[in-house]
């Protein structure tokens, strides 16, 4: 609020179809406004860095980062030390949610300033009460929705207006716009469009990429928008988002060339089926309007779809800069270098397999060089599940290639693959027209809540999802992070802060560990796409919006920011009994 022109640091007007919408004949128009606060970061393992003098100004930097050849630039920028000087490794870490991207970087240029400075070892280590409440949290942002409406409920035309508070000194925000724009309308199909877009420089921290970088935003305002837009056509919200989810990708608000059928309809069937969805939402809503606020636990029933866009937006990866090597030794042992940090245990694994069965080599033979700036090349950051799409597609091509050539040439052989996007599949960020990712994935979600009218306290009663990312290399491990990432989402949304799980519990915060095993359902569908896509970003775009309705039908009341807590419970029956007060009395 109240900012100039001068802290606008990037901006987009996207527009398509009639300009002017005022001239289209709308059954009815809905204006809604959303608001999401900056959030705390769920990562287990507090941020730091480590600077170990080792000869005469040359360093090792050992640093918690899912960055490390970013990290060894900005050290060489600080210091002014040849990159030759010093190299970078990564420790073991828990999963970061995309949160260790570049802040660990400064501490990293802290340590290296000391050592060089003192001819001594130094460490920059935070306390994870320290981690938690000093390092960058998701942007704050506010939505603007204005729909119009056919006398069926199908959309005419969308308005959509963006604010985001990248803090000072922001980072990313050329895709943090590119993505919460292109995420803003959601997965229906409008014929006429507009969109506004401004990412505010402010006197906040700067804010992070946590999970998504802007997706988790976007998806919470757009899909507590059209449960109000099913209301206002008299439809449920399961048949208003089937009559007007897209079919097709030209059909999306941007519109893309690719002609492939989207999976939309088919996961949100799938999870209207198997949550009883219409009933439920039949039956919670006649309870909602006819009893007293106090007559007992409130249930509600919420439903949302939304996607994950895999790797970067545009023409970050364009130039062929990260790359994946792997070495076939003399005694038939593989060995896979690439800087990408894993996700987890599991990915890494994941990685050999995939090695393994090209090569017919048992997984001991098999061993990842360790993140080392000094032996490994660039591979990119480690988000936006770059570990599964690109870092391992491309140690799938080098051991195909060497295959073709293990039995000509004599061993070593080393081969090295670089992810380059094609020509067909770039993206013009200025004009918002092309190809934004390689990869999408596709989900629908139901979460039915039961919330006490007198603490506010919201149990969950069960938890429907169902998934198409192409083709999945490890079902239980898909699975597992599914259902932990909805742990920690459900806690999330509900209020239930990272600082509050360090003061009063003071137990690992990720994942959350449930008190009890919730209702999960989990399905994969299987689609046409044999490229695998990313997950673990999913649950944070489609849980918040549907908890939020669930609990909104339930109490009947509107919500309009995350996170859906006890105390903006409250706050939201006081305003509305208020202003139905101020009808009474008028």
């Amino acid at each position: 609020e109240n900012y100039n022109e001068d802290q606008i640091v990037s901006s987009l007007n996207f527009e398509k179809g009639k300009k002017n919408t005022e001239e289209l004949e709308s059954h009815k128009i809905v204006e809604d406004e959303f608001f999401t606060d900056a959030q705390l970061h769920y990562d287990f393992d507090p941020q730091g860095a480590v600077a170990l003098k080792r000869k005469k100004n040359k360093f090792e930097i050992i640093c918690t980062t899912l960055w490390p050849f970013n990290v060894k630039e900005n050290i060489s920028t600080c210091t002014g030390l040849s990159s030759s000087d010093f190299e970078v490794s990564v420790p073991v870490m828990s999963k970061t949610h995309s949160s260790k991207l570049w802040h660990t970087g400064f501490l990293a240029c802290y340590t290296a300033l000391i050592s060089k400075k003192t001819g001594k070892d130094s460490i920059c280590l935070l306390s994870r009460r320290e981690s938690v409440l000093f390092t960058p949290r998701r942007a704050a942002s506010s939505f603007r929705f204005k729909s119009g409406l056919d006398k069926n409920g199908k959309l005419l035309f969308r308005e959509i207006e963006i604010k985001v508070d990248a803090g000072a000194y922001p980072v990313l925000d050329k895709e943090l716009l590119n993505r919460i724009s292109f995420s803003a309308a959601g997965l229906y199909s409008c014929p006429n469009i507009k969109i506004k877009t401004e990412i505010i420089k402010t006197s906040s921290p700067p804010t992070g990429s946590y999970n998504g970088l802007g997706f988790h935003q976007s998806f919470f305002a757009g899909e507590m928008h059209t449960s109000n837009l099913s209301a206002a056509s008299e439809l449920f919200p399961s048949e208003w988002k089937l009559l007007n989810s897209a079919s097709k990708f030209p059909e999306l608000p941007l519109g893309w060339e690719n002609k492939k059928n989207l999976p939309i309809k088919q996961l949100l069937k799938h999870v209207i089926e198997k949550s009883d969805f219409n009933r439920k939402s039949a039956s919670y809503r006649l309870v909602s309007d006819s009893s007293n606020i106090f007559s007992g636990p409130k249930r509600g029933i919420g439903i949302a779809t939304a996607c994950q866009g895999n790797g970067f937006m545009g023409r970050a990866e364009e130039n062929g800069k990260y790359s994946v090597s792997t070495r076939l030794d003399t005694d038939g042992k593989l060995i896979i270098m690439t800087s990408a940090v894993p996700e987890n245990r599991r990915t890494s694994e994941i990685w050999k397999e995939t090695a393994g069965k090209i090569l017919e080599i048992e997984d001991g033979d098999i061993r990842l060089e360790f993140p080392d700036t000094g032996t490994v090349p660039d591979s990119g950051p480690g988000m936006f599940s770059r570990s599964i799409t690109i870092i391992n597609q491309l140690i799938e091509n080098c051991c195909k290639s060497i295959k073709k050539s293990r039995f000509r040439l004599p061993l070593p052989i080393e081969v090295k693959r670089s992810f380059r996007r094609t020509k067909k599949d770039t993206w013009d960020a200025e004009s918002f027209s092309g190809t934004p990712f390689g990869l999408l994935s596709w989900g629908a979600a139901v979460v039915e809540t039961e919330t006490d009218p007198i603490s506010l306290e919201t149990g969950i009663r069960g938890v429907w999802i169902a998934v198409d990312c192409g083709r999945i290399l490890d079902k239980k491990l898909a699975e597992a992070e599914i259902e932990s990432e909805i742990y920690r989402c459900l806690s999330n949304t509900a209020g239930t802060s990272a600082l509050q799980l360090l003061n009063e519990k003071n137990i690992a915060l990720s994942p959350v560990q449930p008190k009890s095993k919730l209702p999960i359902d989990i399905t994969f569908i299987e689609g046409k796409e044999t490229k695998s896509g990313g997950l673990g970003e999913l649950p944070d775009n489609l849980i918040p919006a549907a908890f939020s309705q669930a609990v909104a039908g339930a109490m009947n009341i509107g919500i309009s920011r995350f996170p859906t807590d006890s105390e903006q419970l409250f706050d939201r029956i006081i305003e509305e009994n208020s202003e139905q007060d101020d009808v009474d009395e008028d």
